[in-house]
């Protein structure tokens, strides 16, 4: 029972099930409205009609009486409505009765007595239009000559049963109708299942089997309705979060490798300076190595703590309104510190014309960013010569770096950019690095609505920085 309860409460909640009952109800309101209006119309206007051929015939009946007011004409008139549905009646002056058509019921008779009394007498006048509770419509017709006089009076009935089987019809009519409407909402439901409720079944069971088994997605790519446009949707960001899977698979294998390198390290030397019987030369040597891999280390994790924040949106720029000259001195004055302690030459040539351009930066972090790029040229160039270049356009500070050294291999040029990725697929000691410098580094351009792009050959490799000047800096 709670089986059965739950399928039919799932009926109820389906998205075809609510379409169709909104489609039922729409299609009843509206018949029900037209009904109304159709019924009262048309049965109002049958009203009218009927009562105005009453008053045609009984004025008819009464302008041949009027010419000859004798019993024989009197008959004639009481003979002719014998073979119809309506009634006559012809009374006297005093509306007593004369003579009646054949078959005329004792509530005429009344009506006609109760009627007497009922003005104005000089036209013809309605008596009764009252067709759904009095059993018959009746008008009543003075019989006058030219010289006003007063003859008598013609009473005229219509049965109501006539304008009842009308109504009858018309409810039946309804009710047909009503019926279509009910097999048609049937079939629309049936319809729609087939049409909506099983593509949508299919993306719901493809959307739970996006992570468990990504890669036997089946989906209705292939339909051009809204259907299809969901399904295209999934299927990509299916294979969106497939891509991201792989990466962070591979980024926390890569972490992983890296901090246990340094970890490696740390404990072998820390085995050997703690032992009594190693030199002092030694000791003091597996003390500075140890040293040395724990400010790598403390590097590595500073740097993944950093694009997890790049990630989640929490990475914060302390901004600040910055003069093109003033942060360009601060660069250059940084890179030839940094190249001081090497062999590379360092050398900036500076093309600021206008000295009172800004931009709006976070000046510890873009710094941070060329100390990337530089470590990258001291470490990996084998360069014997590096320049810094600068110049402004109409909307963008323009920083190049560029370095004489091997360059960068073509096929690795478009993931230099990526997450712990080495142009030395070695990882040995003496390449150094965590691969996440230049990664970061993008981010951080990117966040300042400028772009970092990388060109490179034999002759040597450049980076060039682009940041929006003044006001069009946006601030994240």
């Amino acid at each position: 029972m709670d089986r059965v309860a739950f399928r039919m409460r799932r009926s109820r909640n389906s998205l075809p099930f609510r379409i169709s009952l909104v489609f039922l109800l729409s299609t009843l309101l509206i018949e029900g409205v037209l009904f109304l209006l159709l019924y009262h119309t048309l049965l109002g206007e049958r009203v009218t009609e009927e009562v105005h051929r009453l008053e045609s015939r009984a004025e008819s009946h009464a302008n041949v009486l009027a010419m000859n007011f004798s019993e024989e004409t009197i008959g004639h008139v009481a003979t002719m409505e014998s073979e119809t549905d309506t009634k006559v009646a012809i009374t006297d002056p005093t509306h007593d009765l004369l003579q009646t058509s054949r078959s005329f019921p004792q509530v005429l008779v009344d009506t006609v007595e109760t009627k007497r009394r009922t003005g104005p007498f000089d036209d013809t006048t309605v008596l009764e239009d009252d067709w759904e509770n009095e059993p018959y419509l009746s008008v009543r017709t003075p019989i006058t000559d030219d010289l006003n006089t007063r003859y008598g009076y013609v009473y005229m009935f219509l049965p109501t049963e006539i304008i009842h089987g009308i109504s009858h019809r018309l409810q039946l009519r309804f009710l047909y109708i009503t019926a279509i409407a009910l097999v048609t909402t049937v079939l629309t439901f049936i319809l729609l299942s087939r049409l909506i409720s099983k593509p949508i079944q299919s993306l719901k069971q493809a959307t739970e089997n996006v992570l468990t088994n990504p890669d036997n997605l089946q989906l209705p790519t292939n339909r051009v309705d809204e259907i299809g446009e969901l399904a295209r949707s999934i299927e990509a960001m299916s294979v969106e979060l497939a891509r991201l899977r792989r990466e962070r698979h591979q980024f926390l294998s890569d972490l992983s490798h890296e901090i246990k390198t340094p970890l490696t390290y740390l404990r072998g030397y820390a085995e050997i300076a703690s032992k009594e019987s190693t030199p002092e030369p030694l000791r003091n040597q597996s003390i500075q190595t140890i040293l040395d891999e724990s400010r790598s280390l403390t590097e590595l994790v500073e740097n993944a703590f950093q694009l997890a924040q790049l990630d989640e949106n929490t990475f914060l720029l302390h901004r600040e309104e910055v003069s093109v000259t003033t942060f360009c001195e601060d660069l250059r004055r940084m890179l030839d510190t940094m190249f001081r302690m090497t062999t590379i030459r360092f050398a900036a040539s500076p093309n600021i014309e206008q000295a009172d351009i800004t931009l709006t930066l976070d000046r510890h972090r873009m710094l941070q960013v060329f100390r990337s790029i530089a470590h990258n040229a001291i470490q990996h160039s084998e360069a014997t010569h590096v320049s810094l270049h600068s110049t402004t356009s109409d909307a963008y500070l323009v920083l190049t770096i560029t370095d004489d050294g091997k360059g960068i291999p073509e096929e690795d040029l478009p993931h230099i950019f990526d997450r712990l990725y080495r142009v030395e697929k070695s990882r040995s000691r003496q390449t150094g690095g965590s691969g996440l410098g230049l990664a970061i580094a993008k981010q951080i351009v990117t966040r300042h609505g400028g772009t970092l792009t990388v060109s490179s050959d034999t002759t040597g490799t450049s980076f060039t920085v682009a940041l929006p000047l003044g006001k069009k800096t946006p601030l994240q």
